[in-house]
């Protein structure tokens, strides 16, 4: 049945439609994120607007359902590509012109990417929302993508390889999470190697660009002092007539199941270790991730986890421990942070297996619930605080599962028991099975 020109969707409503795919749990009246709105235009784009009248900056947010998952075949970096050029020019504004226009509005824009996504943002004094939203949906219907700008950017992303590969925690990461992900779409690095950009054309640019960047493979969220009802008329003024078009299937990415330990390391000029220890997990929009996002608060965040207490006080055998978990649209990653001495490497390891072994047998106690639960309730506030943190976590729920997943998000870490993380944990936390990835001193001496 042909849908109306808008279809609008109030909060509540989505709730009704979509309360059973987010874990059936009502809506979390205590949620700072409502009320919120959103729409759906008739050609698939999905607007999402969260009035904040007490902060006067508006962020004008949007998601392309694209990332270095989707780079075709040989053209590694392909949407991270896009990311440098999606400002570059249009018909109607030259290089140089977009930015020096947000400017001109007290403003600013940027960019990121990632495995499953494009952002693009423009964050502006509210009574400029429009202007911004204008010259937003000119870069991404319009740009050019002119041949120089693709060679010029194409030589700064190089830079931003060498520069990632010379972070230690960068390319530990990302060096880590390609081994864990071995195999698979999301094995690929996000901005590409020198080698497979050197075939990025501008007819390669323009067919992905053809492909992805349609309405209904996109999101646009706006956040601040702004109407809902203006912003969805300017976004129906904006993309209204943007043609529906089908996109490629996106490749399900299940997490990986390890039959042991996977090793890998490289030696550098340091005097210590730095040691990820990863493990598979969840999609970010689920119930285990949100217990494995109480579990690394218990295990490794701040000084009274039980990894910090171990390794550093009692034991000294780290110079530093952290964990964390980080979520993508169908699996994850739990990692165990720690810079050491490479000769108490095996002490760390046992002690870590020691810790991971309680959390499958000891259910955690009240006490350390309650101190990860205002730690969660602590870092989920200061992570929606301003309307760009806003825009940001409503877009990436929303591709990862539905927006609903935000707006719970604080009520679920909240409801979360001692028996669902010591579930996750025998689900995903394996003793003797992840990825160890280590950056060392030279030499390889760990006496």
């Amino acid at each position: 049945m042909k849908q109306k020109r808008v279809v609008g969707l109030l909060l509540f409503v989505v709730l009704l439609l979509s309360a059973a795919v987010v874990w059936a749990q009502p809506v979390d009246p205590d949620s700072t994120l409502i009320p919120l709105q959103m729409r759906i235009l008739e050609n698939g784009l999905r607007v999402i607007v969260k009035e904040i009248p007490s902060y006067p900056i508006a962020t004008v947010n949007m998601w392309v359902n694209a990332g270095s998952k989707d780079d075709p075949a040989g053209l590694s970096g392909m949407a991270h590509f896009f990311e440098h050029l999606m400002f570059k020019g249009t018909p109607s504004r030259p290089v140089g012109e977009i930015s020096r226009q947000v400017e001109s509005l007290g403003g600013m824009l940027n960019a990121a990417t990632s495995l499953d996504f494009t952002t693009y943002y423009i964050i502006v004094p509210s009574d400029h929302v429009g202007t911004a939203m204008e010259i937003q949906a000119d870069a991404i219907r319009n740009s050019v993508f002119d041949p120089v700008e693709v060679d010029r950017e194409r030589m700064v992303i190089h830079e931003e390889i060498r520069l990632g590969k010379d972070s230690i925690q960068n390319h530990l990461l990302h060096t880590t999470v390609a081994e864990l992900f071995a195999n698979t779409v999301y094995a690929r690095p996000i901005a590409g190697t020198e080698e497979e950009l050197a075939n990025v054309t501008r007819e390669e640019i323009l067919n992905f660009h053809a492909r992805y960047y349609v309405p209904n493979n996109m999101v646009l969220v706006v956040a601040g002092k702004v109407d809902a009802d203006e912003i969805f008329a300017m976004a129906e003024k904006l993309y209204g007539d943007m043609p529906t078009a089908p996109f490629p299937a996106f490749e399900y990415i299940s997490p990986p199941v390890l039959e042991g330990v996977v090793y890998w390391d490289e030696e550098r000029p340091i005097q210590q270790s730095y040691v990820l220890l990863a493990f598979p997990a969840p999609g970010e929009n689920t119930r285990d991730a949100a217990a494995l996002t109480m579990a690394a608060i218990i295990l490794g965040e701040g000084r009274a986890s039980r990894l910090y207490r171990r390794l550093v006080e009692q034991e000294g055998l780290v110079n530093s421990v952290s964990t964390s978990y980080i979520g993508f649209a169908d699996a994850g990653v739990f990692g165990i942070w720690a810079e050491l001495d490479p000769a108490n490497r095996e002490q760390f390891i046992q002690a870590v297996r020691d810790e991971l072994q309680r959390l499958h047998t000891e259910p955690v106690s009240e006490a350390e619930l309650g101190r990860a639960r205002a730690m969660a309730r602590s870092s989920l506030a200061f992570a929606t605080e301003s309307s760009a943190n806003v825009a940001m976590f409503l877009g990436k729920m929303e591709l990862y599962g539905g927006v609903m997943g935000a707006v719970n998000r604080s009520a679920t870490l909240e409801q979360i028991t001692s028996q669902d993380i010591q579930r996750a944990a025998q689900l995903y936390l394996k003793p003797e099975a992840y990825v160890h990835g280590e950056i060392k001193p030279e030499g390889g001496n760990d006496q």
